[in-house]
């Protein structure tokens, strides 16, 4: 076994767990003179909490745990995981080896249609064409590329499409529109991630950055400058990942940032200690030690995909509340893949059009019946290790129950004749037909009917 996998035993009632090169084990005297410290926390509450949440009969009827899944789960060997995991890193640096943001004047300025359109705040008023106005002139495109600076974030954050943190949304009385689909958020960003600058907004507040999986405008106070000094030592290629979601990243000053599952931390090659970056008075980040105060809360990357691992990473994910773009700190459907996957070593771009391009294989299900839609899907997708895509939505699949392929997917919800939607607003299990038993269910729109290839890993 390779030493750069985590291997995890279960035993009875006993988990035992060897991790090789790196330990979870907490010392008294890192807790006593650590001043960073990952521990479990908590995402905190927000309207996004209060939704809608409406049942189903998949809901009810099938039991929202994967676990019972894993057991026809398909093993990758430690061979294909590391080279999995080495474009994963590969692809997770790419910012820092770009001399400038590699984007189009027209992949960065597409935002601006929505001045053109009719556009509302979340609680229904209409946005007027002077904030456009405003915003478009404080993008200060016209000085893009004057920085190319490498930098990395800070703490979990956001990549908005305008510098300015309101909201942008179609009519919320339409389905499917208001609160959450904020047009604004274009991803969230985890803490530790590299990004390529290309200048400020002409408030100074906000810099456009380029990630290796979308770009858009950070908060100046969530970033800070790399030189190569830092980028040599950050970029060491051996790197934990966190696999428990909504940890609490704190100091003596308080909380730093929510973290979420799929972050990483180098590891240093010396102390054995995990890494994360803080910023000097001069803008730039410096290397800083960080504790862990409990276990499995985070492992060397990759964590081996067997079982146990695939039932922890999953589990997690169930029933946390949609959030489109990654607003509030929740996930839409395609940062669910994402982070899934991340784990284990597998890198997946942020949406789900890309995504369906970037498996090992793709099954094209374009123009077969539903009933032959189903049969290639159990006969061909891999549990844990393929993805249901249909043009705005990816599901993870998990396998079969009763004839049925089942999937776990982050799911606004189902469309309806009306053209209303029951939402769900929630990451759930389900069949490829949920809502099938709903009387003004629209037939035509159940995710079978539109599912349009398996993405296999």
């Amino acid at each position: 076994m390779p030493d750069s996998f985590n291997k995890i035993y279960i035993k009875g009632n006993q988990m035992t767990k060897f991790i090789f090169a790196v330990s979870l084990t907490v010392s008294l005297n890192s807790l006593l003179f650590s001043e960073t410290i990952l521990s479990l926390g908590e995402r905190s509450s927000t309207n996004i909490d209060f939704m809608q949440a409406n049942e189903i009969r998949d809901t009810t009827h099938i039991e929202q745990d994967p676990t019972p899944f894993t057991k026809e789960v398909e093993l990758m060997s430690a061979e294909e995981q590391l080279e999995y995991d080495r474009i994963y890193n590969e692809k997770f640096f790419a910012p820092w080896t770009q001399s400038s943001v590699e984007l189009s004047k027209g992949a960065k300025t597409w935002q601006f249609k929505y001045a053109k359109e009719k556009t509302y705040r979340s609680d229904g008023r209409r946005i007027p064409k002077s904030w456009y106005n405003y915003e478009m002139t404080n993008s200060n495109f016209k000085n893009s590329d004057t920085l190319n600076i490498p930098a990395i974030t800070l703490r979990h954050t956001n990549l908005r499409l305008y510098p300015s943190s309101r909201g942008i949304y179609y009519d919320p009385k339409r389905a499917g529109e208001g609160f959450p689909f904020d047009y604004s958020q274009n991803s969230s960003v985890h803490v530790n991630t590299p990004v390529m600058l290309s200048h400020y907004s002409v408030d100074k507040l906000w810099i456009y950055a380029q990630t290796s999986f979308a770009s858009g405008w950070i908060k100046i106070e969530d970033l800070a400058f790399v030189d190569f000094e830092f980028q040599e030592k950050f970029q060491n290629g051996d790197y934990a990942i966190t696999v428990k979601d909504n940890l609490n990243l704190s100091d003596d000053n308080g909380e730093i940032s929510l973290v979420k599952m799929g972050s990483i931390f180098p590891i240093d090659p010396i102390t054995k200690k995990y890494l994360m970056a803080k910023k000097d008075a001069k803008g730039y980040a410096k290397l800083t030690e960080i504790t862990v105060n409990d276990v499995d809360i985070i492992a060397h990357k990759p964590i081996k995909f067997n079982e146990y691992n695939l039932a922890y990473i999953s589990k997690q994910l169930v029933g946390e509340p949609y959030g489109w773009g990654g607003k509030e700190k929740c996930r839409d459907c395609s940062a669910l893949t994402r982070d899934f996957f991340s784990p284990f070593g597998i890198y997946l771009p942020r949406n789900s059009r890309q995504q369906a391009k970037s498996g090992a294989e793709f099954m094209s299900l374009k123009g077969l019946k539903s009933t032959q839609k189903k049969e290639t899907i159990l006969s061909y997708a891999k549990p844990f290790r393929s993805m249901l895509f249909v043009p705005g939505h990816i599901t993870l699949y998990l396998g079969e129950k009763q004839g049925e392929p089942i999937i776990l997917h982050n799911y606004w919800g189902v469309r309806l004749n009306d053209g209303s939607k029951r939402v769900m607003g929630r990451a759930i299990i389900s069949t490829t037909t949920p809502g099938k038993e709903l009387a003004n269910v629209k037939k035509r729109s159940m995710l079978i009917n539109t599912l349009t290839g398996i993405v296999n890993f």
